[in-house]
């Protein structure tokens, strides 16, 4: 915006900034106008229209032009996921930021704007205001803006919601009426080890030593894309798991039914046609084995905030729940399942209540 300064009678100073040097400095075109208030307003106006047009086009674009530039340049630098997320996000920053410019764009014009998004749930507008933060930072490392006009934007309150996580009889009711579907290995993993989905559908069958009965994480698979990762979430979230005897018997049993496929080097424990099982499979079997326990909906996520509640509950430290979980700090675990603390039951109990179980029902058959 011009400001304009009054030098004295009918006489202003007209000053326009123009953004940044090479050093970082402030820079701004000025000149002296003669002539009553409303006249040095025009020319002020008048100047500051040229000076955008001569700004080039880094000045002159829209919001929305930005922002598909943005996302064309980060795509390959992001997960495919993460870059689906933002995409989706800009395609609804485009629907109320088109008219605005780039050029002197504030803080005020980007929330008086985005009151206009409608029918967003809180916390998905939360992300949609990080996207946009993360849009305008990247344009001012491009030296497209000289501030970061998203820093003074106040993002939508999302209301506290307690994780949803089964008690440990819960659990149990869970895996028995789960235990005659194909995927109830993999429910089985989710529930007993605390795993994240993608982590048990990148298993390999060299990741299992069923002599010493352990499972090794070491990469993890992307389920909606039926892709694999090369590594893990992060280097913590490389660990190594004691299985019970049921827990292998499963496995084992598994190996044996695909035969050929698992004698090979990089063959996968769970996959279909080859390739990595889609996440929508878990989260079918796992909606039948709810229905079939008389049980409430809950996420595939939830049974590792379950696996994660059940070990504090039951006494377990932060630091050695974090290590079991794979989180990068005890401080993450501490904000995520610092919730409604029950008193009796963990894992791994629940992991030899089961074996037990499973080995009365096969004597009995």
């Amino acid at each position: 915006m011009a400001q304009l300064v009054r030098k004295g009678p009918n006489k202003y100073l007209i000053s326009i900034y123009l953004g940044r040097d090479e050093k970082g400095k402030r820079t701004y075109y000025r000149e002296v106008f003669n002539g009553k208030i409303t006249q040095a307003r025009l020319r002020a106006a008048e100047l500051e229209a040229g000076l955008k047009k001569r700004a080039g086009p880094a000045k002159s674009m829209t919001v929305d032009q930005y922002l598909e530039i943005w996302l064309a340049r980060i795509k390959g630098t992001v997960s495919e996921r993460t870059y689906e997320t933002y995409s989706w996000h800009v395609r609804r920053l485009k629907e109320v930021l088109n008219k605005l410019s780039m050029f002197n764009l504030t803080a005020f014009e980007l929330q008086e704007a985005l009151a206009e998004l409608k029918n967003l749930k809180p916390k998905t507008l939360k992300g949609v205001y990080g996207t946009l933060r993360t849009a305008m930072r990247q344009a001012v490392a491009w030296g497209l803006l000289a501030a970061d006009p998203a820093a003074g934007l106040r993002a939508p309150r999302v209301p506290r919601q307690e994780r949803k996580v089964l008690t440990q009889q819960e659990l149990q009711a869970v895996l028995n009426a789960a235990s005659g579907y194909k995927y109830y290995p993999v429910i089985r993993l989710l529930a007993l080890t605390g795993m994240r989905l993608g982590e048990v559908l990148g298993l390999k069958w060299q990741d299992i030593d069923f002599k010493k009965e352990t499972l090794t994480v070491k990469r993890a698979a992307d389920g909606r894309h039926r892709k694999l990762k090369p590594q893990t979430k992060t280097a913590s979230s490389e660990r190594m798991f004691k299985l019970g005897e049921e827990t292998m018997r499963l496995l084992m049993s598994l190996k044996k039914e695909q035969r050929i496929v698992s004698m090979k080097k990089d063959a996968l424990v769970f996959s279909c046609n080859g390739r990595v099982v889609r996440e929508d499979a878990i989260r079918r079997t796992l909606n039948y084995a709810l229905k079939k326990a008389g049980l409430s909906h809950i996420r595939v996520h939830d049974l590792r905030h379950t696996a994660g509640s059940l070990l504090l509950d039951a006494g377990y430290s932060f630091p050695t729940v974090a290590a079991f979980l794979g989180h990068s700090s005890p401080a993450t675990t501490a904000a995520v399942y610092a919730h409604a603390v029950r008193k009796s039951g963990n894992v791994i109990d629940l992991l030899k209540n089961a074996d037990q179980e499973a080995d009365q029902n096969k004597k009995m058959q």
